[in-house]
């Protein structure tokens, strides 16, 4: 949004009265933060969210907050969909498989990939995993890519369209491009992104999560856009549900639209994620590729992990996702071995460069090294 923008928002969001929701705790969770949380919740009109603290070992304590749906509040169970957190996840489970011998980020990519991927500015420069990885791949989100989200175009027909930035090698943020990651993974091992990533990730940390919707046993939330209003879900899990699954396998050529925003995961399971991640064998992730610029003067970018600063006095890491209406987090300081993670079902989507207004108040309740 641009500052005219947002403050028309938040001027146009305090009109509306704020939601009285049911609020539950379980675990250790601060006086103040039992008290705060809420308070911010109500404040930024979530619809419903789960809110969990986690360490190394996992998660220490969940707030429960609204609705995820008509008639169904949100419990440790409920799942949603996390949007751009998974990229940061995709980015973790190639991270693991690098370390295991078993992909290579700084190899070209176009052997496994149905065609060539090449800037047509630098059509001799190799495109790796990486760089998809770090949005430093010289791809963008333009018109081409946004029909491709609805008709699902092979991707050797999109990479043929404007799908490419003016200046290769810098920094542009695209869902495109870290979509173009789930791709080149089945084609270096011969399996579908769904696979690699239960079998990289989510078995060994024992969690259940998962790209299909279909796949997901507990109850999904839906995400409503709460300005304007909107009775309507903007995101409908039953609808999700009854998609057809894809044919098991590979299919490079189809599956650019999961690993930029597609997972399924709740809240006790993020956390155990976001514990994991902060352990030392992760560092290379958290090392920083590019910056956001004026885009967000807080935010840098490793691989596809957030680097954020100056929001509280120490540095910190992780991602957002933004969608349909929800807006989530994924925050943690490795050197104090604390997080938070937040998974809404709608709620206000204000934000004056690149973080919401909601995280900015999850970091500041939960990560500010001066309220320890």
């Amino acid at each position: 949004m641009t500052k005219a923008k947002v403050t028309v928002y938040r001027l146009a969001l305090g009109c509306l009265p704020q939601p009285k929701r049911q609020c539950s705790f379980a675990g250790s969770i601060p006086d103040t933060l039992r008290s705060e949380l809420p308070k911010s919740l109500r404040r930024q009109h979530a619809v419903g969210a789960a809110v969990a603290l986690f360490n190394t070992n996992g998660m220490t304590g969940l707030c429960l907050y609204g609705d995820a749906a008509p008639g169904k509040p949100v419990t440790a169970d409920t799942v949603f969909r996390t949007a751009s957190i998974s990229k940061h996840l995709t980015a973790m489970a190639a991270w693991r498989l690098q370390e295991a011998g078993h992909i290579d980020l700084d190899t070209d990519v176009s052997p496994y990939l149905p065609c060539p991927l090449r800037h047509p500015k630098k059509p001799d420069l190799p495109i790796t995993l990486r760089m998809l990885l770090s949005h430093t791949a010289g791809i963008k989100d333009g018109p081409a890519y946004i029909a491709a989200c609805t008709d699902n175009r092979p991707l050797s027909q999109l990479l043929k369209e404007d799908v490419y930035t003016d200046a290769p090698g810098s920094f542009t943020y695209s869902n495109f491009g870290a979509g173009i990651a789930a791709c080149v993974l089945e084609g270096m091992l011969g399996k579908s992104f769904e696979e690699i990533m239960q079998q990289a990730l989510f078995s060994p940390l024992g969690v259940h999560a998962s790209f299909y919707a279909q796949n997901i046993t507990s109850e999904i939330a839906n995400a409503y856009r709460v300005l304007p209003p909107h009775k309507a879900p903007a995101l409908d899990a039953a609808a999700r549900r009854r998609l057809p699954l894809p044919p098991p396998g590979p299919d490079p050529e189809h599956r650019y639209l999961l690993s930029q925003g597609n997972l399924y995961i709740s809240a006790p399971a993020l956390a155990r994620i976001g514990g994991e991640l902060m352990r030392a064998r992760y560092a290379p992730m958290r090392r920083q590729s590019a910056s956001f610029g004026a885009r967000d003067v807080h935010l840098s970018m490793g691989l596809s992990t957030f680097i954020v600063r100056g929001i509280v006095p120490q540095t910190l890491y992780g991602h957002q996702g933004l969608a349909y209406g929800a807006v989530h987090g994924l925050f943690y300081d490795p050197d104090a071995g604390r997080g938070v993670a937040l998974l809404t079902s709608g709620c206000s989507e204000a934000r004056e460069g690149v973080m919401a207004d909601i995280n900015i108040d999850m970091i500041r309740l939960v990560l500010d090294g001066k309220n320890t």
